[in-house]
């Protein structure tokens, strides 16, 4: 019998948790689609969550991801989520451009809002559920 996508999450989340017992976690290298093996505290030094970056990162990482999501779903605010769903908005762009400056997120909305020709060639967007892993990572931070 086929497990539901739940069932996989929890499976996949209990190995992640397992990884990290262990004192390392598997990281997919995308380029070259091999499984690495990372120490964790290799991973806490080198790789940071959202919310630890600075705002010149935010800048960056929020025209990074409008690349990624152009690239993905053909819409700049669009996200196209790891199970393959389209979801809008894109909730860490959201996060992203909240860390901007009033004067920085309206230049930033110069050059990335959607052309007519991208929202109609966009693929279709469902709203995104950001309670879909039981809480909001930016909640009351957004």
């Amino acid at each position: 019998m086929a497990k539901s996508k739940k069932q996989k999450q929890a499976a996949m989340m209990r190995g992640l948790r397992q990884s990290a017992q262990s004192g390392y976690i598997p990281l997919v290298n995308q380029r070259t689609g091999k499984k690495e093996m990372v120490s964790a505290e290799e991973f806490k030094e080198t790789y940071k969550m959202p919310m630890q970056f600075s705002d010149e990162e935010c800048r960056e990482m929020a025209a990074g991801r409008v690349g990624l999501n152009l690239s993905e779903t053909n819409h700049p605010f669009h996200h196209k989520t790891a199970d393959g769903t389209i979801v809008a908005p894109d909730p860490t762009l959201e996060y992203f451009l909240s860390r901007l400056t009033d004067e920085q997120r309206r230049q930033f909305h110069e050059v990335y809002d959607p052309t007519p020709e991208q929202e109609a060639r966009a693929s279709k967007a469902v709203p995104v559920d950001r309670m879909y892993y039981g809480y909001d990572m930016y909640e009351g931070l957004v």
